[in-house]
């Protein structure tokens, strides 16, 4: 029974995320943009290799953004009334919110690995154009595009297990957020309130090392700076903790979150919203 609830929910939330092309569209937009705008003109003043070392940290808020989806998709449940048939079903809160963790990292690693596609296709046309039109081609697109030729190749295996233990890291937090929330305005406050600074106090944009002794004593307690380290590890960048040193702390951090997140559903987390 447990199976055909994971495999129900899990596809009801596929079949909502390929309907909504525009949303996933959207989800593309940001990081490239980060890495665009944020990359090219920190570069002119943190040197030439900032969009390389940004790369991590941008791949892992895509991941934290498509995570967060899990929260949204538990405060539309409860809006629109269908979280009275997940409650209803004959499954524990655990599984319940364990279904939602799993879409919500599936959409995460999803939109992760179009974003990464989207950055091997502008590495292809730059190849295309310095073979096609001359080195001066190339040279222009990589002068538009400050990161071209720069990327070195993924650790595969490693940028699999980041994937999916960051991406379900990153969804427990935004089951979290779901859960304590009771309407869709709630949830797109707390969201704003919680994203950005997990966000900002990771070392996504800069090294932990060099922050303030404040700053950096929220980094080192905040689960998302050992998601973006271990996506240093990933691209062989100068990660700042040991990879295994950065799983050990996701998993203690997502089991943390759904604990939490588990006992608040049982206590009025799963709370239906009546339109009067």
């Amino acid at each position: 029974m447990s199976l055909r609830f994971y495999q129900a929910v899990i596809g009801r939330e596929l079949q909502k995320m390929l309907r909504q092309k525009d949303r996933l569209a959207s989800a593309m937009v940001r990081p490239v943009l980060w890495l665009w705008v944020i990359g090219g003109g920190m570069s002119s003043l943190a040197g030439p290799d900032y969009a390389l070392r940004l790369l991590p940290g941008i791949v892992a808020m895509t991941l934290l953004f498509g995570g967060m989806i899990g929260g949204l998709s538990i405060a539309l449940d409860k809006d629109a009334g269908t979280m009275r048939l997940l409650v209803a079903a004959p499954v524990s809160e655990l599984h319940v919110l364990l279904a939602k963790g799993c879409s919500a990292c599936l959409n995460a690693c999803l939109q992760t690995v179009l974003f990464l596609l989207i950055l091997l296709a502008v590495e292809g046309f730059n190849v295309a154009l310095g073979w096609g039109a001359g080195p001066h081609a190339s040279a222009a697109f990589t002068g538009m595009f400050s990161w071209v030729g720069r990327f070195p190749a993924p650790h595969l295996l490693q940028l699999l297990g980041v994937l999916l233990v960051g991406g379900f890291t990153c969804a427990a937090l935004g089951l979290l957020c779901g859960v304590f929330t009771k309407t869709i305005d709630g949830f797109a406050v707390m969201m704003n309130f919680v994203i950005f600074p997990v966000f900002f106090f990771s070392g996504a944009l800069y090294p932990v090392s060099g922050m303030p002794s404040l700053v950096k004593f929220l980094a080192l307690l905040n689960p998302f700076t050992y998601v973006v380290d271990a996506m240093r590890h990933v691209w062989g960048l100068n990660a700042e903790h040991s990879l295994g040193l950065n799983f050990s702390v996701m998993l203690l951090a997502l089991a943390l979150m759904l604990t939490v997140a588990v006992w608040k559903f049982k206590r009025g987390g799963a709370v239906v919203i009546f339109r009067v």
